[in-house]
């Protein structure tokens, strides 16, 4: 039945007849295989002579985002989707031991057992985030893997830039911030011996909707659809899959090189007063990072502090930011 939602993934009336004659199929079984997917929960109109229309509203299943992808490999192996999952990083990790491509991805509309950096539980509601992990095999070193969370957090941001949603900046080392509120996660999980990456697992949240943000976080977190109408979430995912490509490109040719003055650029934590909280937790400035990731933090001494992302929370002096 995935053929006759394909046809319809267009947003155009498709005639019965038309789709007969292209699927080499009977009125009648098209008609069936039509009442079926209505019967799953898809949305098809009939529009007497016009024929069937497809409103797919906010979906993210593959069928409707596979084929306009513009990537070569991301999003374009192994796609598994499902209503709800554990942990879409979870499913990820099981496509590695299978066997599964560089390029394959796990999304769904709900997590219940989501998760965050340094074990943090990650709340995902159904139908208002994106979440998601890819399954990457990058030609990159153990000591380069922190660099993919900063090429994450570029392409996304840079995505939804283009999908008019401006502003987006990135907190060191994972967060994306919108007008000072955390929209988006980002969960780096490495497979690897000392000599080289064997997988890659690069789990994202994104709060699209209102919904996404339970209570308790609203101080800190919000939603693109707070402040923006937002795109939606399938066109989110194709236009980041599409980034996160070339900068993939990019890093693996010439390490952080390829995304230093990008990351820049966003970082709302370079040049300002932040708190390191971890064994021991101080105060200082936000001087730089290294070409590893790591972020070179000048304590109020003059003593500069070599700061870990897998190790710390940094957080704003004056605030989350």
């Amino acid at each position: 039945m995935n053929h006759i939602l394909e046809m319809l993934c267009s947003g155009d009336y498709v005639s019965g007849e038309e789709m007969s004659r292209k699927l080499n199929m009977t009125r009648a079984a098209v008609w069936k295989r039509i009442e079926a997917l209505r019967e799953e929960g898809w949305d098809i109109e009939s529009g007497g002579k016009k024929g069937y229309h497809l409103d797919a509203g906010d979906r993210i299943d593959p069928v409707l985002w596979e084929n306009g992808l513009q990537t070569y490999e991301l999003g374009r192996q192994t796609n598994r989707y499902a209503y709800s999952l554990d942990s879409t990083n979870r499913q990820v990790k099981q496509m590695a031991i299978e066997g599964c491509a560089h390029g394959s991805l796990a999304l769904c509309e709900e997590q219940t057992a989501g998760r965050g950096r340094l074990g943090r539980n990650w709340f995902s509601g159904p139908g208002v985030g994106l979440w998601h992990s890819l399954l990457l095999r990058p030609r990159l070193k153990p000591s380069e893997a922190p660099l993919v969370t900063f090429a994450c957090a570029c392409a996304m941001a840079e995505a939804l830039e283009k999908l008019g949603v401006k502003g987006v900046c990135i907190k060191w080392p994972n967060d994306l911030i919108l007008q000072g509120k955390k929209i988006c996660g980002i969960l780096n999980e490495v497979s690897c011996d000392m000599d080289q990456i064997e997988y890659l697992v690069l789990g994202v949240g994104l709060n699209v909707r209102k919904g996404a943000v339970p209570e308790a976080l609203a101080e800190k977190a919000g939603c693109i659809e707070d402040f923006y109408d937002p795109p939606l979430r399938r066109t989110i995912l194709s236009a980041y899959l599409l980034e996160m490509e070339r900068i993939m490109k990019r890093i693996e040719e010439t390490g952080f090189d390829g995304l230093e003055q990008e990351y820049r650029v966003r970082s709302c934590t370079l040049g300002r007063k932040v708190q390191v909280i971890g064994t021991q937790t101080f105060e200082g400035t936000a001087r730089d990072m290294d070409a590893a990731g790591a972020l070179l933090v000048e304590d109020d001494k003059g003593v500069l502090h070599r700061v870990l992302a897998g190790d710390v929370s940094v957080r704003g002096v004056m605030g989350y930011v």
